[in-house]
C-alpha cells in the first residue's frame, strides 16, 4: 500500500534532556487520521532497529511508530518519542 503525506502538515519532534539532541518529524497521511513518524537512525549513529521493510523516507529516516488521531501536538509527540526512545534503550 502506498502512503501519501500532505506536505502541509508535519510536525518536528525533539528530545533535548541529558545532553541528548534527538529529533523525528511527524507526516499526517493525506487519507487517514493518522500521523507517522520518522527517526533518521544512521543520522544519530543508530542501528536501525525497525522490521528491514518499514517505510523509510530519503532525507526524513524510518518510520519508527504512527498516532491515529486527527491532530497531534508538539507535547504529545515528544511524549511519545521520549517513550519510544526510553523503551529502545536510546536514552
Amino acid at each position: 500500500m502506498d502512503i501519501s503525506y500532505d506536505d502541509k502538515h508535519h510536525l518536528h519532534l525533539g528530545y533535548y534532556e541529558d545532553n541528548c539532541d534527538y529529533e523525528a518529524i511527524a507526516f499526517k497521511r493525506q487519507l487517514e487520521d493518522v500521523w507517522d513518524i520518522f527517526f533518521d537512525f544512521q543520522g544519530y549513529g543508530f542501528k536501525n532497529i525497525t522490521p528491514k521493510d518499514e517505510l523509510t523516507l530519503d532525507l526524513f529516516g524510518t518510520r519508527i511508530f504512527s498516532i491515529d488521531n486527527k491532530e497531534i501536538d508538539y507535547n504529545t509527540g515528544v511524549q511519545r518519542l521520549e517513550q519510544w526512545l526510553s523503551l529502545n534503550n536510546m536514552i
